[in-house]
């Protein structure tokens, strides 16, 4: 990600895949305070959980989940720094 790119956070928080290539890249991002990469890393799991619901009742997706990397993103971003 182009540090120097502006970055909508309220896009991000809608639709974090499509901002990232991965919930590791989020915590990475320099442009962002902790309380945004928190916002999208916790919209970023909730919208994997969802996708792994639907997958459990049979309707797979385009892609895939990501919930074990958006958790552990999120416990990274709460490491002290």
């Amino acid at each position: 990600m182009d540090a120097s790119k502006t970055l909508n956070v309220d896009a991000a928080v809608l639709d974090p895949a499509a901002h990232f290539a991965s919930p590791m890249d989020v915590v990475k991002d320099k442009r962002l305070t902790s309380s945004d990469k928190r916002r999208i890393l916790e919209s970023w799991v909730r919208d994997a959980e969802l996708l792994s619901q639907a997958e459990a009742e049979n309707m797979p997706g385009t892609e895939r989940p990501r919930l074990q990397e958006a958790n552990l993103a999120l416990r990274e971003l709460q490491k002290p720094q």
